[in-house]
């Protein structure tokens, strides 16, 4: 099973961080030992490439900040985790991976390297199958309007407010694994997802005959980036220290690449018609921290 497989990995992941830090406490005895809690959802998550490279920005800067234990944290969906992250929680949770908004880069320190480098702000419908003729004459916004066609999000996550300013009908929900059976239940015409998402989900719920919209492409500047306590501007200062070397190196897009091209190849990406909605609630210089990705085919 899929989760399984991500289970395994995200333990292999741990594992060897765990290991690979105890090798070089025994090297380097008088540097600090850093107990980090990492939301749960991050290790865990079904795209691996999050604690993938959280473990490499932290090894990456053993010789300036000494050895790390990752610890995951109690289960809890994202609202909570974001609200975690402000002071008053000390000692809840230290680090976690979020898409961006102004009020998060307020409750926390933002870590000002992009994860994904915008790849999850280009969007795709999940849909029933059998309602592609809905979607196969939409041109544009307007038209996806005045169509009447409605969008499901999770009411945490900040693309339910970016899609509502930009004029589109969205209904939420509270808990993403609910989404899936209300599109089922055709509470909503299109889950809008991830291009880097969205095929393995088609494939984890192959039992809800869903199928992939094939003729549309939504887009908005949207940055995933690690959020660190606001109390820990030292672990924020690592972290950041270690993305951008692995950034300078190539080695941040070669994971992306490695990670997600073979199943973003499958959209047809460069066929879809592109509609473009601005993130009304992401401030400008997270924008500019997004720079093409030159083997999208757009």
């Amino acid at each position: 099973m899929f989760s399984l497989q991500t289970t395994i990995q995200s333990f292999l992941f741990l594992l060897i961080a765990t290991l690979s830090t105890s090798i070089y406490a025994d090297k380097n005895p008088s540097l600090a030992h850093t107990r980090i809690t990492v939301w749960q959802h991050t290790i865990e998550h079904p795209d691996p490439i999050f604690i993938t490279i959280l473990i490499k920005a932290l090894d990456i800067t053993r010789h300036e900040y000494g050895e790390y234990e990752i610890v995951p944290s109690k289960e809890m969906e994202q609202g909570r985790a974001v609200q975690r992250l402000a002071i008053k929680y000390e000692g809840v949770l230290d680090v976690a991976h979020f898409a961006s908004s102004l009020e998060r880069e307020k409750g926390a320190i933002a870590v000002k390297v992009p994860l994904l480098n915008g790849l999850l702000g280009y969007r795709v419908c999940l849909i029933n199958k059998g309602d592609q003729p809905k979607f196969s004459n939409i041109k544009n916004k307007q038209a996806f309007i005045d169509n009447r066609l409605t969008i499901g999000q999770h009411q945490d996550w900040p693309d339910a407010h970016i899609l509502k300013s930009s004029g589109l009908d969205v209904r939420t929900s509270y808990k993403y694994s609910l989404l899936f059976q209300q599109l089922k239940k055709q509470r909503f015409d299109c889950y809008l997802r991830g291009i880097n998402e969205v095929t393995d989900e088609y494939e984890k719920y192959a039992d809800l005959n869903f199928e992939i919209e094939n003729t549309l492409l939504f887009h908005y500047p949207f940055p995933i980036f690690f959020f660190v306590h606001e109390s820990d501007p030292e672990l924020a200062q690592r972290i950041t220290l270690g993305l951008t070397r692995l950034k300078e190196k190539g080695a941040l897009s070669e994971l992306v690449k490695l990670y997600h091209k073979a199943q973003i190849d499958k959209l047809h990406l460069d066929k879809r018609k592109l509609i473009a909605i601005d993130n009304v609630i992401l401030p400008e210089d997270s924008i500019q921290t997004l720079t093409p990705i030159p083997w999208l085919p757009l």
